[in-house]
């Protein structure tokens, strides 16, 4: 199922891409008013009893394998701790758990070859690890069929949330089919459109983009910043790269962001930034 509404009562930290920065993950929910005990597991008390959490999608792949695996293991016990009375822990399937998955269950649509096992080595490194380690294997496979391509957060007729992993056309937005589902989950290559802005990769963002509260927030896009126009909001801070891991906080009809800044407890990747809403 690809759409999954999420309770209106409740506050929402909406993390983007993680790609392994499991040391800014836990500051960035510790700056939301979650505790960490000496097992690892978010702490639930009166101050964010409230409070639930929403994983955009992309926790996996370009970190390195020692933080790959805590953020695997960190999100697994989370999860489970969290949702055990409710659900307060929710994970938005992104294309690089999309791809690993396919890569790690060899999957028949996947065509292996030279190109491919390329890819796999360069913007895949997860399957690597998850074919030497059965447990942490089992542990992503999980995390993998508790995962949704699309929630919204609906407040009233005026104020409401769609998060996707990837920004797509709004006829693709919450709708159960498997092309909407692969629309919201990865947009067009940028890799394969190397010399093309991604405002003309991707017209339909601006085109379709209205003033109005009902927004529509994704990841996927690496950004030095935060970009918005309009009801569209990237959130893809692009921490692998050395820069931050964002959030948005929705609360009742109200948005708020907040950041921390990579910790440098890794080695960080390079990026070449197209930015979004370059108007």
């Amino acid at each position: 199922m690809s759409l999954m509404l999420l309770p209106p009562e409740n506050e929402y930290v909406i993390v983007g891409d993680v790609h392994g920065c499991i040391d800014e993950l836990k500051m960035l929910l510790q700056q939301q008013g979650f505790t960490l005990n000496e097992h690892g597991l978010l702490q639930i008390d009166a101050n964010n009893e409230h409070k639930s959490i929403v994983l955009l999608g992309d926790f996996i792949d370009k970190g390195s394998d020692e933080k790959l695996t805590e953020t695997i293991e960190f999100i697994y016990k989370n999860y489970q701790h969290l949702n055990r009375q409710r659900k307060r822990f929710y994970l938005v399937e992104g294309n690089h758990e999309n791809m690993v998955y396919r890569y790690i269950t060899n999957d028949k649509t996947l065509i292996i070859n030279e190109k491919t096992l390329r890819n796999k080595a360069k913007y895949y490194n997860t399957a690597a690890l998850l074919e030497k380690n059965a447990h942490l294997k089992k542990l992503f496979l999980d995390l993998y069929a508790w995962s949704d391509a699309c929630y919204q957060y609906k407040y009233d007729e005026n104020f409401s949330v769609t998060l996707t992993h990837a920004p797509c056309e709004e006829k693709y937005l919450a709708q159960d089919n498997t092309e909407a589902r692969k629309k919201m989950i990865k947009s067009i290559s940028r890799s394969k459109n190397p010399k093309m802005s991604l405002d003309a990769l991707m017209p339909y963002l601006s085109k379709e983009a209205k003033r109005h509260e009902h927004y529509h927030i994704f990841g996927h896009l690496s950004q030095a910043n935060i970009r918005q126009y309009k009801n569209k909001i990237c959130i893809d801070t692009s921490a692998i790269y050395g820069n931050e891991l964002s959030c948005v906080i929705i609360k009742n009809n109200q948005l708020n962001f907040d950041a921390v800044a990579f910790q440098g407890k890794q080695e960080k990747g390079s990026q070449t930034y197209n930015k979004l809403f370059d108007f």
